[in-house]
Order: structure tokens, then sequence, then C-alpha cells
């Protein structure tokens, strides 16, 4: 925010201070059944309306009423109900605010203007509507948020028949309280953690319906391999909240201060918030269900020393999640998903769209090993300043539409000891990275990881060193890998290096320009492993000078490369078996340079090249 714009909201705040009781009841006499229409009260609420003039439909409900307004005037805070009469009144604005809000009925709203500095958290353990255009909070207590809105946990209980992938009936143990609208999770705590990161199978879901000693989910099962009988099950009962508006601030980005958090929410929004230097966590949403956090903009949450610095961030146990429209800048982990907590369940159905950030210490993107089934970024803008732009470990990853702007690190990365993982980036364009995509090795946890698919579709690199790294070491292997109609400008390595165990693959169709010196294509698996099945077919290689060939296959059987057109300016090989390399097919190639060399393809005895078409460029040829 502008610093005109800083002084134009200050002095709304103050034209509110000055604000008389008689004025707000002139607002107050214009309710209905005991309430305070809020499109009455015009001074608070222009500057927050929507592009055609209304309110925010969540907010103000059906009967466009509030319950409560609490205010900053001249001679101190008040918080009013609907008859006019005072809920709490003096120069203690924060205890005025929390006492308000204690006012509000289940369900209800309120209208909050003014300056207020946070003395302690607000716990509010209700649905309710929090309209707060006008509002300014300063968190002056580090260590915990200022304002939160949760549900509530009823029972544990457990399962008492397995339940397989795709199951939406569910056997429980303890029925009792369970209703419909309630959040269960499910954990298989003695089983092994191969979600990643050390955490066991788990997975959130709605309750739609109740019958003698079994629960109806909204949703079926997804953890592929279902959940034993005695699997534990957390039973939470959630409010709805919607939070809109408000202003919040903190003194230092490099300390643990703590905004907004809502947990075990249900059909909430959290909207219009605009939050600084929040070191630890701006906004934190979960456990929770079908809920959005809409057009939040979270600037510098960077608490680097202290491993937070997280903007927004969805929590354990969580599903249906939207984060969209939102700016999240100078943040380490500006968009986050983790399965923290003392739950630690992993979250499903989860989707970041249409956000601008930039990262400052860690992945911009985020999502830890273990913390989520599925994970959606699309349309999002991404700057990051000497890290990886996404990290993931979530068990399905997509990233589609996205723009990466780098300084060296990579674009999408990976994390963790995931097992069967599947990793989607299509329609994404790069700049400046070191990898456009890269499936990393980790160290010293459970598991090498494994990735079930890889699918990497229309992405456009330019200034990379590398459009895809398959990393060596302690990697268990890639199942599947699809490279298709993708473009590489030019890259400072070669283009596609797979220097892992890979079981079959595609690489179709795709246009690479220059390397720095280097061949476009490496693949060299580890001693224990091979690389088989890879179909290099219907692509564009072209090369200004260098000496080494376009493609090379190390540790590699029964590979294709076929019908692709490469172009070189100088004499360089267009294909060499390198060494545990046999059994591959070079075929119906077409090769272009100047200074055609004697020996185009160097394969060894096992292999066949055949039907390979090679035009000598020079001059006068």
């Amino acid at each position: 925010m502008s610093d005109e714009q800083r002084s134009d909201r200050g002095g709304k705040l103050a034209d509110l201070a000055t604000g008389n009781r008689r004025q707000f009841l002139k607002y107050a006499g214009a309710g209905t059944l005991g309430c305070v229409t809020i499109l009455g009260l015009d001074t608070i609420l222009d500057d927050t309306r929507q592009s055609d003039g209304t309110l925010p439909e969540q907010l103000i409900g059906s009967t466009e009423t509030a319950d409560v307004v609490v205010q900053e005037r001249e001679q101190g805070y008040e918080g009013i109900e609907t008859n006019g009469d005072t809920i709490d009144s003096g120069a203690d604005g924060w205890t005025v605010l929390e006492n308000s809000i204690d006012a509000v009925p289940d369900g209800g709203s309120i209208v909050v203007s003014g300056r207020y500095q946070s003395e302690s958290v607000i716990d509010v353990s209700k649905s309710i509507n929090m309209y707060g255009p006008e509002a300014l909070i300063e968190q002056q207590q580090p260590g915990d948020f200022a304002l939160r809105f949760h549900g509530a946990e009823r029972h544990q209980t457990a399962l008492t028949e397995a339940a397989s992938s795709g199951d939406t009936v569910l056997p429980l143990a303890d029925i009792s309280g369970v209703q419909q609208g309630d959040i269960v999770l499910l954990k298989d705590v003695g089983a092994e953690p191969i979600l990643g990161r050390g955490h066991v199978p788990s997975e959130p879901h709605s309750v739609i319906g109740v019958d003698g000693d079994t629960v109806t989910l909204a949703d079926s099962i997804v953890w592929r391999d279902g959940y034993d009988q005695d699997t534990l099950v957390y039973v939470l009962d959630p409010v709805e909240i919607h939070v809109s508006g408000l202003e919040m601030r903190a003194p230092a980005k490099d300390e643990s201060y703590y905004g907004v958090a809502a947990q075990i929410c249900r059909d909430s929004s959290i909207e219009n918030l605009h939050m600084e230097k929040f070191g630890s966590r701006a906004i934190r949403l979960g456990p929770s269900a079908n809920s959005r956090v809409r057009d939040c903009t979270v600037l510098q949450s960077a608490d680097i020393e202290a491993a937070d610095g997280y903007g927004i961030q969805v929590w354990s146990g969580s599903h249906d999640i939207v984060v969209e429209g939102c700016t999240a800048k100078e943040c380490r982990h500006p968009l986050s998903v983790t399965a923290g907590g003392d739950l630690q369940v992993a979250s499903r159905a989860i989707t970041f769209r249409d956000c601008f950030v930039t990262g400052n210490g860690a992945g911009a993107l985020n999502c830890h090993g273990g913390s989520a089934h599925d994970v959606r970024f699309e349309d999002c803008t991404v700057h990051t300043v000497g890290d990886p732009g996404l990290t993931t470990g979530a068990q399905e990853t997509n990233v589609a539409g996205c723009e990466f702007r780098m300084d060296g690190h990579n674009a999408v990365d990976t994390r963790d000891d995931t097992q069967e993982a599947v990793i989607t980036v299509t329609d994404t364009d790069v700049y400046g990275a070191k990898n456009g995509v890269k499936l990393s090795r980790e160290e010293n946890l459970n598991f090498a990881p494994l990735w079930k698919f890889v699918h990497i579709e229309n992405v456009r690199a330019y200034g990379c060193t590398h459009l895809f790294t398959l990393g060596g070491g302690r990697v268990d292997r890639v199942r599947d890998l699809v490279i298709k109609g993708c473009y590489c400008d030019s890259a400072g390595e070669e283009g596609i290096r797979l220097l892992n165990r890979l079981e079959s693959g595609r690489i179709q169709g795709n246009e690479f320009g220059g390397t720095a010196g280097s061949r476009h294509l490496l693949a060299r698996s580890r001693s224990d492993g091979t690389i088989t099945n890879v179909q290099i077919v219907g692509n564009q290689f072209s090369q200004q000078d260098t000496a080494d060939e376009f493609v090379r296959l190390v540790d590699a059987e029964e590979c294709v490369v076929s019908e692709n057109t490469f172009t070189a300016q100088s004499s360089v090989n267009l294909y060499v078996d390198g060494p545990n390399s046999t059994s591959n097919r070079i075929t119906d190639n077409t090769y272009y340079s100047p200074k055609p060399p004697a020996d185009l393809i160097i394969e060894d005895s096992g292999s066949i090249a055949t039907g390979n078409t090679v035009y000598d460029t020079s001059p006068g040829s």
C-alpha cells in the first residue's frame, strides 16, 4: 500500500472516530427485526463494495443485516447492539472488540471500524461473519494469533471394519454426537509412513449422513490402499466463519507474529485481508472443509531464522480448499500446504489459483511431503530469490498455466520421500531457471522417492540451464515419463538429463534450441539400475557449436530415437551409445550439418541404426 493510500485510509479512520453515538443510532434505526441493516452503514462500507455496488453475499446474508457494530470514536471505543444498547465501551479497544464479538449470536454478524491494538488472542468458537472494511488491527503480542476462529473436536473413535479406496460408508465404534456436516479425519497410525516425511496414510472427509453405526461421506476414500480396521478417526464439529476487509500489521517481519487462524471450519471464507509483517504466519486455514481464501494481500512474512515465514498456509486435515486471487510477496513460504500440529493428517483437493507471489528463503509455492494427496497450482505468477519456485511432496501435483521467473534455481522441484507420486506440469512459462522441472533425491528419510507418472507438456523454457532433470543419487525410480510439446530456446547444459532409473518414457514433439557446448539429451542411470523403453520421437534439435553429440544414452536398453530432425552448425554426432547401453534403435531421423561426421551414429553392437537421412549443408555441396 502506498503512503498516499495509507494517508487516505488513516483519514477515513479519523473521520469515523469523530462520529457520535447519535449518528450511529440513525443507522441502527434503519434495522429490521432487531438487527442493524448493513446497507445503512454507507460511511463504513462504500470503499469495499464489489464492482457492481453490492456487498459480498456471504457477509451480508439474505436479510442484509448485522447484529453488532464496533467503532472507534473520539471518546474511545464502543460496541453497540442493534437496539442501541451499549455492549461495552472505553479506551481499551481490544477488550471492547472482544466483548462485542462475544455478544454476537451464533451465526450472526459484526461490523468493525477503527484502529485496534491486540493484547491477546481473541478466541471465537462459534459461526460468525466479521466485516471490517475500515478496521486496522495492530498485532502487539508475538507467539499467538490475533484472531482465532475454530470449531471443536467431538471425540476420537475408530473404524470397526476395513475401508477400501472408493468407499463412502464407514462403520465407527462410537457414533455418538456425529452429525451431518461434521468433518472426520482418518489416520492409520500403525502403518508405514509411506505418504512421505514420516507421515502415515491419512485423509479428511465431510459427513453427509448418519445411519446406525455408520457415516456416509461426501467423497470416496482416496488413499489407494484404503484403511485397516481400528484406524483412528477424529470427529470434528466445524463452525462457519466469514472474515473480510481487515487490515492487519505486526511490528517486525523477522519475529514470530501470527495473524488470523481458521480451524475446524466449513463453508467458510477469508477475503480482502491486507496483512503485513507477520513473520510466523499471516493466515492459517485448517483443518477445514469447503472453504476459500480470496483476494488477500500478505507482505513481508519472512521469519527465516525461525523457519516460519508462511504467508497463507493450508493446515493439516483440510479438503476442498481454494486460495485464489491472492498476493503474497517477500515471504519465505508465500503459499503453503503442511501437515503440522497435533493431528498431522494429509489434506486433499487443495487449489491455489490466480495468485502473485515472491519467495525469499524457501520454495514460494510449497507442499511438504505427506501434507496432501493432491494439490493444484493454476495461473500463478512466481518470482523467487535463490530458492525454488515450487517444491512439492504431494501424492499428486498439478501445475497449469503458471509463470516462473527465477534467478537460477529450479522452477518446479520435488521434496521428501513420497512413494508412487504423480506430477503434471502443463502450459507453463519458465525464465532463468536452473531446471524447469527437477525430480530430486532426499537423504536420511524413510524411503527413496518414487514417481509413478511424470507428465510435462507445453512448457516453455527461456534462458534455463535444463528443461528437465531426473536427479541422481538416492532416487528409487520413475515408472513413466512424458515430455511433450515443450520449447527450450537455449540451454546452459543438457536440455534433458535422465540420471536415474526410468522404466518407460516418451519425449515427443518438442523443440530444442542450442546448448552451451553440451548435448541435448543425456541419459545415464545408476550402477544398480537402467533406463528402459524411452521413445524419443518427432523432436526438433538445433545446435550452434559443440563437440558433444545430440543424444547420448548410458545404461539404457530398448530405447528408440526416431523421426527426429537434427540441425547442426558443426560436425557432431547424432547419437552415441555409452557404456552399458544396448538394444536401442536409431531410425528414420533427418540430420543437417555443413560437415556431417563419417560416424554419425555410434551404436553398440546390440543396437540398430537404420533409415537415417543425412544432408550436407556446406556451400556448394
